[in-house]
């Protein structure tokens, strides 16, 4: 496992700047990662706020123990956004912390630093490692397993919908065909079968990005099941804040974002289905704090260059009743 990581978190003048934590706020980060977020928040406020930072990974729950876990007021517990509503653990601490709900709740997407630089991950195909990209490595399937279980229609499925790479079909098929050969072990074997159909040299000429992202996106997003129940975490999310409080949502792909926004829209009353009236009435538990949604600057994606895509988007509680999860 990789220990000398340096994590620049995203987007992190906007998230000081527009999720304001009380004297005695409760923070609750969905996402702590290698908790770049937590540190900048917690270094900024008063000693009787509480901070409660959720992650899948025990890699990164284990290195931000090490930097940041002498902290009282920091509480850093195992789950996912999908499911840590329903643990006991979690429901204790909110019993005994944050009775009256949170004012701050953090959800940064996607992959973290941690997940790029470590090679022994299998996130990334700019240096080989072992076909496994699971945030959890404890648990699931890598993404050698998953594939071994997939026929081309599946893994092409994948593919176009969580990568949205118009190659899907030919891509899945040199896949397979590299698996059935026995030349499927590492990304950069997995990223040999993507230049296959793309060729990886017109691509760097012409500036494009590399031709394997996508398909690493696609089987990435479809073995951590990252975007399913998304929508329904937010939901719960917003029902843990107290009225004022706000939630902010770092997103850094489309199909991401996508979800976010129309969460949000439609907590916020907003109607973006077919026709002007809803089916039946919205409710309305969010304003939106700039509604299409805050992008980094030039300044941040120059000296950060993955907080290019980035984009954070942010609601504040209007009032006290829980949405109804979908």
């Amino acid at each position: 496992m990789a220990t000398h990581i340096v994590h620049v978190p995203v987007l992190l003048t906007e998230v000081l700047e527009h999720l304001p934590v009380p004297l005695r706020g409760r923070v609750l980060d969905l996402t702590l990662g290698l908790g770049g977020h937590a540190q900048a928040i917690l270094a900024q406020v008063g000693p009787e706020i509480r901070y409660l930072g959720v992650d899948r990974d025990p890699h990164a729950r284990e290195m931000t123990k090490g930097r940041l876990g002498s902290d009282a007021r920091l509480t850093i517990m195992a789950g996912t956004y999908e499911e840590v509503w329903d643990d006991p653990a979690f429901q204790a601490w909110c019993h005994l912390q944050a009775p009256k709900g949170f004012d701050v709740v953090l959800m940064d997407l996607g992959i973290s630093t941690l997940h790029l630089k470590d090679v022994s991950r299998g996130f990334s195909f700019m240096d080989e490692g072992p076909l496994d990209m699971r945030m959890d490595t404890d648990h699931g399937l890598t993404a050698l397993e998953w594939i071994q279980e997939q026929t081309e229609e599946t893994l092409a499925d994948a593919i176009f919908r969580f990568g949205e790479e118009r190659a899907s079909r030919p891509i899945a098929r040199a896949i397979l065909k590299a698996l059935e050969a026995g030349r499927l072990s590492t990304t950069r074997d997995l990223a040999a079968a993507v230049y296959a159909v793309i060729p990886r040299e017109p691509a760097k000429r012409k500036g494009l990005s590399d031709p394997a992202t996508r398909t690493f996106q696609g089987i990435r997003i479809a073995v951590n099941g990252e975007l399913e129940g998304l929508g329904a975490a937010i939901n719960a999310a917003i029902s843990h804040l107290r009225p004022e409080g706000r939630i902010g949502v770092i997103s850094f792909h489309s199909l991401e974002d996508r979800i976010v926004k129309q969460t949000l829209r439609r907590l916020a009353g907003i109607h973006d289905g077919p026709g002007r009236i809803p089916p039946s009435p919205l409710p309305k538990l969010l304003r939106l704090i700039y509604g299409g949604g805050i992008a980094p600057t030039e300044d941040e994606i120059r000296a950060n260059p993955p907080s290019r895509s980035a984009r954070l988007r942010i609601g504040e509680r209007l009032q006290a009743e829980a949405p109804r999860v979908p």
